[in-house]
């Protein structure tokens, strides 16, 4: 299956669940009993002499449910993505109820974005799709036979999606918008950086993996003895051989449960803030104590580092390169497909490389306007300005050199490196730097304890029970 790379602002952050799924169901009213006997009994009553599939309730949050049939239409979705990114494949009787528990806190947030009005036109929808398509390299078309190929039907992935940027909407309205980063803790990064950097730390990143056992937001003295006993005894399991993915998969409340709890590479200063000391201290393969926060009891084990202490001793500041660039984009459209815009590109690039000017065609042809009367000109740009995509292209393309056709949320692009500069003497731009950082690591902590409230605020019963049918591979 191909990859799924929403192209969406970075801080925008695509969570899934903070909880594991309790052991037993939630305790509710009668009322809330007799809500799920009547929509199950209306899911299976016959409408006509056409016989008709059962469709039972696994899941009732506040006044919607959830039923078998999208419980493994959405177990089957995320079967294909695990098999495509070649991540082990737990048992149904784990995958069922993690899939389940990402469900219910995914719709708690999809009510809360109704409440709030927020939503996603179809043309957002689309745009999206055909920048998940581009990212894998194909058509729209391409794309949509990929997806059959692998067994997705198209109006799920499609539902999916706009699933996930509602969400993402309405995160950073409830969330991110409200996140603020006062002075002093942008003094203590810089200085937590600074000697990071004289040590050669700074150079590193740490591939980590993570379990969490959750806790509710008002956990009893009760809930936390059985959340540490269940955290003792997987980490007593992992550190007599027990495969940590799979237990991630199996016991985890983390958004990464299904991917085996894998955080993938990040430097220091991208860690989880309760990671970063215990991380720093590991070694490759060593598992971590029992970490306590809020949310519940955390186990960390450090795959991998790389990275080299090789530049420590002339490392005496942090560094902070800008990079001045030029860039031609076109925009699809109804008119202008994927393939029709990098063929464009293709074109003029084709047109520079036998001396056309890059000003004169940018002028002709770009469908940046702004940038586009200065013959592309970007000016000055230091790292966070741009999206992710541009960013990691101006970052890897030579100076004097035109990039290849690449794919942004805005459309097709090519770019110029014109030149670079070291820009650490100018402490404004370093702390903005530093304060764009410390809001993308605050965003990912809150966002998970806000995940946490509103699931915990939420009138839930889970009615799984007996496993269903296992999905269709």
């Amino acid at each position: 299956m191909p990859r799924l790379t929403l192209s969406i602002t970075t801080l925008l952050l695509s969570l899934a669940s903070a909880h594991a799924l309790a052991a037993e169901p939630t305790k509710v009213p009668a009322k809330s009993n007799a809500k799920a006997a009547n929509t199950q009994a209306a899911a299976s009553a016959p409408t006509s002499t056409t016989p008709m599939l059962l469709d039972r309730v696994v899941a009732i949050v506040n006044d919607d449910v959830i039923t078998e049939r999208e419980l493994l239409r959405q177990t089957a979705l995320i079967s294909n993505q695990l098999r495509a990114n070649k991540r082990p494949m737990p048992p149904t009787d784990v995958l069922l109820p993690q899939v389940l528990e990402q469900m219910v806190t995914q719709l708690t947030e999809v009510q809360i974005a109704k409440r709030a009005g927020v939503t996603v036109d179809d043309l957002t929808l689309d745009n999206t799709l055909r920048g998940i398509a581009s990212d894998n390299g194909m058509s729209i078309e391409q794309f949509r036979a990929a997806l059959a190929k692998e067994g997705t039907a198209w109006a799920d992935f499609r539902e999916q999606i706009r699933r996930e940027i509602t969400i993402n909407r309405v995160q950073k309205r409830e969330v991110i918008d409200r996140i603020q980063i006062s002075d002093k803790e942008i003094d203590d990064a810089l200085n937590i950086k600074r000697g990071q950097q004289k040590t050669g730390q700074a150079n590193i990143e740490y591939h980590v993996r993570q379990i969490l056992i959750a806790l509710p937001e008002s956990a009893s003295p009760e809930d936390i003895a059985k959340a540490r006993s269940k955290g003792e005894e997987t980490l007593q399991a992992l550190r007599a051989g027990g495969n940590f993915a799979a237990l991630a998969a199996s016991v985890s409340g983390a958004r990464d449960a299904l991917e085996g709890g894998d955080l993938g590479w990040r430097s220091a200063d991208r860690l989880p803030t309760i990671y970063t000391e215990a991380v720093m201290a590991m070694q490759p393969g060593q598992i971590s104590d029992l970490i306590r926060s809020p949310s519940g009891f955390h186990i960390v084990q450090l795959e991998q580092t790389r990275g080299a202490t090789a530049n420590a001793a002339t490392s005496q500041d942090v560094k902070l390169t800008e990079t001045h660039a030029r860039h031609i984009l076109i925009q699809t459209s109804e008119v202008v497909n994927d393939d029709e815009a990098r063929r464009r590109l293709e074109d003029i690039r084709q047109r520079l490389a036998k001396g056309e000017d890059f000003a004169a065609l940018a002028k002709t042809y770009s469908n940046d306007k702004g940038s586009a009367e200065r013959g592309g000109d970007l000016g000055w740009a230091r790292p966070g300005m741009m999206v992710e995509e541009f960013e990691r292209v101006m970052s890897s393309t030579p100076k004097g050199q035109v990039s290849a056709p690449f794919r942004s949320q805005f459309g097709w692009h090519i770019l110029e490196v014109l030149e670079t500069r070291d820009a650490s003497g100018n402490i404004e731009v370093l702390r903005q730097q530093t304060r764009e950082g410390l809001m993308r690591r605050r965003a990912e902590e809150e966002i998970d304890r806000w995940q946490r409230r509103i699931r915990d605020e939420a009138y839930i019963e889970i009615l799984l029970g007996a496993a269903p049918a296992q999905p269709k591979p």
